[in-house]
């Protein structure tokens, strides 16, 4: 179910990139809708249904998990991109948090084949719908 729900995503981020009179603002929109659809599958469990870090699986960790309306706030103002694509793909390192407990989206999304360079490129996309709706989230 997951993958078809993939592919259904991709297909629509190709046809709005492939619309040229739709413009990015169409293609960002679908973005946003396929990172929230991914968000709530992936990241709900601890982040909460609305990212406010109370989601059910959230108490039973050791460490607190963070509001994601207010990643930009807590860096006055900027949305840092990179660096939340780093933190959901796995490349991240998380100084002073010990060890990772978030999962390493980029492998969980990227599937059984290491040298698959299509793989590759949807799990990067996942990633990027991810961050494109985190961004659309912030207060």
């Amino acid at each position: 179910m997951g993958r078809s729900v993939f592919i259904l995503a991709v297909i629509g981020l190709l046809l709005g990139v492939l619309g040229a009179c739709a413009g990015s603002q169409r293609v960002e929109k679908t973005a946003v809708g396929s990172g929230e659809r991914l968000y709530r599958t992936s990241c709900a469990g601890c982040h909460g249904v609305d990212a406010d870090g109370r989601g059910p699986i959230a108490p039973l960790l050791n460490v607190p998990v963070p509001d994601l309306h207010g990643v930009a706030a807590r860096r006055h103002g900027e949305f840092p991109e990179l660096e939340i694509f780093r933190i959901i793909d796995g490349q991240a390192q998380i100084v002073g948090h010990g060890p990772r407990h978030m999962p390493i989206w980029g492998y969980e999304f990227f599937g059984d084949d290491a040298d698959d360079e299509v793989a590759h490129r949807q799990a990067t996309d996942k990633v990027d719908q991810l961050v494109a709706y985190l961004r659309s989230i912030q207060r």
